[in-house]
Formats: C-alpha cells, sequence, structure tokens
C-alpha cells in the first residue's frame, strides 16, 4: 500500500540549500478589485530631477503622473501608490490630504 495520498513532499533543494516553500497570496477573483480606492489621499510632490536616475525609477515617477519639478498629484492612498513612492521616496514629497 504506497499509495500517493500520505506521501510527504520531499524538502527543496536548491543550490546546496534547503529552501523552505513559500505559500503564495491568493490571487484576486474575476470582478474584485485588489486595490480599492480609499478615503485617504496624499500629495506627492516631484522635489529632485529624474536625470541620471534608473530607468525603472524615471517610469514610476512617470506613472505617479509627475513631469517636472515642483509638479504634484493627489493620488488615492493603497499599497501600490505607496510601493511606488517608497522606490523613488528620494525624488519625491508625501503630505496627506485633508
Amino acid at each position: 500500500m504506497s499509495g500517493k495520498k500520505n506521501a510527504v513532499k520531499a524538502p527543496l533543494y536548491i543550490n546546496g540549500r534547503y529552501v523552505v516553500e513559500k505559500q503564495l497570496p491568493a490571487k484576486p477573483q474575476k470582478g474584485e478589485t485588489p486595490y480599492a480606492a480609499s478615503e485617504k489621499q496624499i500629495k506627492v510632490t516631484l522635489i529632485k530631477s529624474t536625470n541620471g536616475c534608473l530607468k525603472d525609477q524615471q517610469a514610476t515617477v512617470a506613472a505617479l503622473g509627475l513631469t517636472k519639478i515642483r509638479t504634484f498629484n493627489v493620488l488615492p492612498d493603497n499599497d501600490a501608490t505607496r510601493g511606488m513612492i517608497f522606490k523613488v521616496k528620494h525624488l519625491v514629497t508625501v503630505e496627506e490630504v485633508k
């Protein structure tokens, strides 16, 4: 009776080390909005130029809607926006909108 029902998974072995398998977060269901608009909003202002920055940082600043120095944009305060701000935190300032 060597069925696969009671089989124990062997630990993952990569590059000479045992690695713990991570549980991936569940995918959002169809029609679900993972970054739902919140009531809170933040004002993001570009204070330094993107010249000399990495291409992905320049793209992130553009995605935040910032083009020139001292331009600002009011955005919803959610995890996606916070992650983008964290990536370019040395180029922008953040204020809460009341």
